[in-house]
Order: structure tokens, then sequence, then C-alpha cells
């Protein structure tokens, strides 16, 4: 298992007046925020829990990383615009603290839990420098870690799954897939809020 002292985690969340746009059939701008800020907090919540170093949240909105701070995250405020460049920034912070490793967790992950965590960080388990998660279409990517945490580029996008195991093919680094139930459910839309709420559990 990647040793938990040098993990950094990196969870990037957009401005909340743009979040969650696939909702908006079943949700207004004010209930999209706070499920944004649920979610967000329960994966810093229990990133905490299952013991890394320390968690980065990144974004533009002061609201997000007023909350990110309150939940014990470290509250980066976004230069960039852009996933992937957000990504980046959050890796500079990584690095930039003595991280051996980063992983990457969105913030839209309503099932998960520290064990699920702790799952994606035992796959590194033998030195594989990259440990994936898909979602549950394996089309998106749903955890990332890296060790060191510039092993891959951050090539979060349509098919990225396929897109970071290509990159680390390229690059000969071993890597591991981890499917997980709880990290392959995002929530986007509609459809994907209804199964949550018949079949999630609650708790933040």
């Amino acid at each position: 298992m990647t040793e938990a002292g040098g993990v950094y985690t990196v969870v990037p969340v957009k401005d909340l007046r743009g979040t969650k746009s696939r909702l908006a059939p079943v949700l207004d701008p004010a209930a999209r925020a706070g499920l944004t800020l649920y979610m967000m907090g329960r994966v810093v919540s229990r990133v905490l829990e299952a013991g890394v170093d320390a968690v980065g949240v990144v974004s533009p909105d002061p609201i997000v990383l007023d909350e990110a701070l309150r939940r014990g995250a470290t509250p980066l405020v976004q230069e960039s615009r852009g996933l992937n460049p957000a990504l980046e920034e959050g890796r500079t912070w990584a690095t930039k603290n003595g991280a051996s490793a980063l992983l990457v967790l969105p913030a839209d992950l309503p099932l998960i839990e520290a064990e699920d965590v702790r799952a994606v960080l035992a796959g590194a388990s033998g030195g594989a420098p990259v440990v994936i998660s898909p979602d549950g279409a394996r089309s998106g990517t749903n955890a990332l870690l890296l060790t060191p945490p510039d092993a891959l580029p951050f090539l979060f996008g349509p098919d990225s799954f396929e897109a970071h195991l290509r990159a680390a093919r390229d690059r000969d680094a071993d890597a591991r897939v981890c499917e997980n139930g709880h990290l392959s459910f995002d929530l986007d839309t509609a459809g994907d809020l209804t199964k949550y709420r018949d079949e999630g559990t609650g708790g933040a």
C-alpha cells in the first residue's frame, strides 16, 4: 500500500453557478449548489478518514473554498480555466508540499466511504505507479492515483479512462484498475439522482 503520509488528494469543484447543469430539469440552481457542496464535503471527509496526508479543493468559487476549509481541506483558489488545468494547479500544490503520491477524485461521489479510498491506495502495492477507478460506463475516470504525482498527464474529459490507460502504456507504466461500486457511481443526471435517492445511503 502507498504510504498514506505521502499521499495528497486533489478534488476539483466548478463554480457553483454552473454546477450540475444536467440536473436543471429536476433541481433549481440553489438545490444543485447545495447538492454539490454536500457531495464535496462527503468526499473530503471520507478521504481524510482514510488517513491521507492532505486534501486540496481547487475551485474558483469562494463558497466552495469556505466549505472545503470547514471540512478540513486546503482551499486552493483556481487561477486557470478548465478541469485539467485546475488539476495541474493541485498537482503543483501537492508537489511543493513534498507529496510522494497524488490521488485525484471528483466531487460528485455521493456513496464514497473511507474504505473505498483505501482500496485505491492499496492498488499501488507492489509499486504500480498508476491506479485508476472507472465510472460505471467504464468511460470516465472517477479516481486516479499517481506515484509519483507526475506519473501521467491529466486527460480528464470524454473517454478519459482509456486515455489514462493509453498514456500509462505509452510510458511503460504499470496501471492497475480498481473496480469499485461506490467510486463508479457519480451523480450527474436526473436518472442518477433517482437511483441515489432509491439506493443511496445518507450521512455526510
